[in-house]
Order: structure tokens, then sequence, then C-alpha cells
């Protein structure tokens, strides 16, 4: 089964992505950062804070930026998927809590990936028309 569907949040509630694609500018901890590379997503008047779903057979991935959809799209249409040792480098958090080691094994397989990320383009281009 296939779906996507963009939501708008009261409040920003970041993803499971989120820490890893909008990186802290300065020292300071991740949390009390003022800004970010690339910057948070910003409200969209009236509406909210905008999180796109995408449910692709039977795994619903949640994002909470157009970016944080490009990066799952860049890595996961790899053939031999980065370590999450590569991906966490420099990094505070471990490689544990790194997005990609926290997807279930299902959505692993290169067969999967490719199918899942031909949705994913499909996905990015309505969040960024929705947005």
């Amino acid at each position: 089964m296939k779906k996507t569907r963009i939501a708008f949040e009261p409040e920003f509630i970041p993803g499971p992505m989120t820490f890893w694609v909008h990186k802290q500018v300065g020292d300071v901890p991740w949390i009390y950062a003022e800004e970010y590379e690339p910057a948070l997503p910003k409200p969209v008047r009236g509406l909210g804070y905008p999180c796109c779903y995408v449910e692709f057979n039977g795994f619903e991935f949640r994002f909470c930026s157009v970016a944080e959809l490009k990066e799952a799209i860049r890595v996961l249409s790899l053939k031999n998927l980065p370590t999450t040792h590569q991906l966490s480098a420099g990094r505070i958090k471990g490689p544990n809590s790194h997005w990609l080691s926290r997807l279930p094994a299902s959505v692993k397989p290169w067969r999967y990936r490719q199918k899942a990320v031909k949705y994913l383009m499909e996905a990015l281009a309505q969040f960024q028309h929705e947005i």
C-alpha cells in the first residue's frame, strides 16, 4: 500500500531525522541552538508546521522538512547503504540512534528501497507543492 499525506501541526515536533539533517550552528547542544543548517522549517501561515507522512508497503516514514525527505532519498537510493558510523561521524549521538539504524530490517533491502525511493520522489514533489 502507498499513501502520502501532509499534516500541519500547531508546534514543531522533531521527527526521527531532524537531529541528523538539521545540524546546529555553534557549540551549543542541538536542543538549545538558535540556528541550524539547513534551517528548521517555518510554519505555514494559518496552518502550522508541515509534516509529511509517507506510507509504503507497511512502513510509514515521517518527514518534518523537505531537507529530511531529500536526505532519505539520497541515502536510501544508494545500492550499498552507508554505515551509521559513517553517517553519524562528528555528532555527539552515537550510531545506534541514527535514523537509518532505527529503520526496521524490512525497509533496508535493495529491492524494497528501489521502489520506495521512486515513491518518495513523488512524495517530495507533492510536499514541495503543498508548502
